[in-house]
């Protein structure tokens, strides 16, 4: 019923947009990511109990700590954390990072351009640190690149939480 050339042409639009979107972080990956907050005093112990508020550009999160697998929405923006309890204040940012890996690749693929703009414009090729450990009067900044897996995060002081 068709011809060769057309059914040809149909293969090759058909694998150009799989090659496309497969390597699209927003068909690929998830628009969550699972993160945990702690919150310790000056000598490293724990401090429970604190209430925590979390925001990024997309959405804004209440808990107590610890927080086990919070589930933060991927955005460009980065992750503004605040913990209290009575005249206790522990402050954190989480700095988004995003994943480099496959951009070049992505970007000489039909299509490729344009699934990079949808992974910025949705946030899923951005992460966040997956573990933070926020200390009692001060204000941490996490970066993701720190990121080792089954430990905190090492945040760097940037000033005294208010």
């Amino acid at each position: 019923m068709f011809s060769s050339a057309v059914r040809t042409l149909f293969l090759v639009g058909t694998i150009a947009v799989a090659l496309a979107l497969g390597g699209c972080a927003t068909v690929t990956g998830t628009p969550t990511q699972s993160i945990s907050i702690h919150t310790v005093d000056a000598n490293d112990r724990p401090v429970d109990g604190m209430r925590c508020r979390v925001v990024n550009g997309s959405a804004e999160y209440f808990g107590t700590s610890p927080m086990y697998d919070l589930q933060v929405r991927r955005s460009s923006s980065d992750l503004d954390i605040e913990c209290r309890r009575g005249a206790l204040v522990a402050r954190g940012t989480a700095v988004s990072r995003g994943s480099a890996t496959g951009a070049a690749v992505k970007a000489l693929m039909p299509g490729g351009t344009a699934s990079l703009v949808i992974d910025h414009v949705s946030g899923y090729r951005y992460a966040y640190p997956s573990a933070l450990r926020l200390r009692v009067g001060q204000h941490l900044v996490f970066d993701a690149s720190d990121d080792a897996l089954g430990r905190p995060s090492r945040g760097i002081q940037v000033d005294a939480a208010r």
